[in-house]
Formats: structure tokens, sequence, C-alpha cells
């Protein structure tokens, strides 16, 4: 059976905004205590703000003010981050056979996509706009973009942006506001996958699987409203996740002959401090996979797609897998959806 594999991981954000301070510029606003007290339980120090609320305040811009802005700063973070994997990789972008890009706060046709020409992509080039999706997104994208390599071997490259500062919504904040106001990050991850052949570096992506638990799919959704993006986020939603995360992980364990044990380290989504804490208590997760997870969560915050993917980057340059060592990738997001990838060392 034919595979691909992952060739290089960029994660990159925009200029980091010190919590702290966005505390005290909210400090006034009906709510801020609330931000202040979650802010305080968040395990979040900095995060990167592609819009920086402390220079210009974007809570009160229309939305197609806060798209347009949105659009403009996805698409350079995105260039970067696409020539930085592309020349880590060894390829320039006329080698790229498939851009894929996923976002779930970057909406426009064309969007992401129109970088394949600014870059100088063959005219040919195959595009696949995908999302929005949330947080879980980059694994189905990374399945996706597998798949076509391995059946059409040639290159791709997956890019996923999320930026939530065009996003900030004005007060008053509860505390499910301050929640949502704290936790989500800017980010931007490119992926570059090569067919899987000898001598190829990287890593191989084996197989994949997923688990939706539609009762619950009210817990997480987004919606675009008339001042942004509109975020629902339950409490409830770390135990929905810790109670069926083994699930999928464990089905795709046994299916590929791995036993949980053997599994060199779990690239978790670092959906947020109590989340983190669920599933690693559920599931048993090492605790030094846990700490990279909770590592990028506290510089970057929740940075939705990309934030799997940054995980992964720091992994793969700490602790690399070797010759049919197994690594796996899990993630979760809107719609109690959760997706866990196995990888092999090459």
């Amino acid at each position: 059976m034919a595979h691909a594999r992952i060739a290089d991981v960029v994660f990159r954000a925009p200029p980091p905004v010190k919590m702290a301070e966005l505390v005290d510029h909210v400090a006034a606003d009906a709510g801020g205590d609330a931000v202040a007290q979650v802010v305080g339980n968040s395990a979040i120090t900095t995060k990167g703000m592609a819009v920086n609320v402390l220079v210009e305040d974007p809570r009160w811009w229309p939305t197609r003010q806060r798209m347009d802005r949105g659009l403009t700063e996805a698409g350079r973070l995105g260039r970067r981050v696409l020539l930085e994997a592309l020349g880590r990789a060894g390829l320039g972008p006329r080698d790229v056979g498939l851009l894929a890009t996923v976002t779930t706060t970057t909406h426009s046709a064309p969007g992401l996509d129109a970088l394949a020409p600014a870059l100088g992509m063959r005219e040919n080039v195959e595009i696949l706009s995908l999302g929005p999706m949330g947080c879980y997104a980059a694994l189905p994208a990374l399945t996706t973009c597998a798949h076509w390599v391995a059946a059409r071997r040639r290159p791709a490259v997956l890019l996923a942006v999320d930026l939530f500062s065009p996003h900030l919504q004005p007060p008053p904040y509860d505390k499910e506001a301050a929640v949502v106001l704290t936790l989500f990050g800017d980010g931007a991850a490119a992926v570059v996958l090569l067919p899987d052949e000898p001598g190829v570096p990287g890593v191989r992506v084996v197989d994949a699987e997923q688990l939706t638990v539609p009762a619950h799919a009210g817990d997480l959704q987004v919606h675009l409203g008339d001042l942004g993006l509109r975020i629902r986020l339950a409490p409830t939603m770390p135990d929905v996740v810790a109670s069926a995360v083994g699930i999928p992980a464990k089905e795709l364990l046994t299916r590929n002959g791995v036993a949980w044990d053997d599994v060199a380290w779990w690239a978790v989504h670092p959906g947020g401090r109590r989340i983190l804490d669920r599933v690693e208590e559920a599931i048993g997760l090492p605790e030094d996979s846990v700490a990279v997870a909770r590592a990028v969560m506290r510089e970057y915050g929740n940075t939705a797609a990309p934030a799997v993917l940054g995980v992964l980057e720091r992994l793969w340059s700490t602790r690399p897998l070797g010759p049919s060592e197994h690594g796996v990738a899990l993630a979760f997001g809107p719609g109690a959806t959760i997706w866990a990838v196995l990888l092999r060392g090459a």
C-alpha cells in the first residue's frame, strides 16, 4: 500500500502579547474581572495577535472590516510559513503538486489559495480549500493530503492558518466570553508531504480514525455574526473530550497492531488547561508528551487548526521518531469531533 511522508513541519505566530497586558487593557470593561480570573487560571502567558488589541482595538469593528483584515494578515503569515517549510524540505514553489489550505477564521474565494500564484506555483497546481472545521481541522486535512500524495506520487503542502485577534468580541464578558477572549491565539503552520520512498526523510502517515459525539455537538460551535466570529464554548467540553478521546486512539492502534505503551510520543492539541488535564488523566498519556502541549499552549494559546501542528513541530525537533517508532497526533473540536492520526518513523 502506498503512503506519504511528512518531510517537514513549520509553525509560526504573529508577535506575542502578554496576557497580563490584555487583562489591564480590559480591566475597566464590564466583566473585566472575569477576564482577569480566567487568565489567572489559564496557564497561558502570551499569545500571538496579528491585530494587537493594545495598539488598535478591533472589538467594535464590523464583520467586513474583520474579514478583510484577517485575510490580509493570514496571507502574510501563510506566505512566511509556506516558504520556510518548502525551503527546509529542499523544495521550491514550482515543485508543489497540491496546495491545500484549511482555516476557520478566514472566509473568501479566492482566499489563502491565492498564495499559489503569488508564490510562483505552477498554473496547474491543484488547489484544495478546506474549512471551517475548527480545532481538529489540521488532521483530516493532513490525512487528505497524504492520500493525494500516495495516489499521485507528487509533493503536496498543507497550510493551516487561524487568526482570532480580528474577531475579538466587545464587552460585557461573562465567564464563557472571558474564556474565549483568553484562550484563542493566532498562528499558522505548513506541512510538506512527499511520496513514501526509500531514502525520503520524515515520518510516514500510516492511518487515521475519527469519532463524533453528536449528543454534544452544541458544546463547541463557531458562527459568523454582525461582529465577526461568535464562538460557543461550553464548560462541559473538557469532560466530553476526555470521555471519548480514547476510543478512536485505541481503534487506530489496534487496527495497526501497535501497543499503547509502544507509542513514543503523543502530539496532543493544546485546547486549554482543563482539556489537557482531563485528557491526560483519562487515557494516561506520557507526562513528557503532555508537557510539550502545555508549553505550546503557554506561549501561543489555542491557535485552532495550527495548534496540534505546533506541538508536532516541537516533538519533531526534540524527539525525532526512530525507524519503526510510532507517534500519534490527537485533535478535537466543534461538533464534539475527535481525530487521531498514526505516524511512523522512516
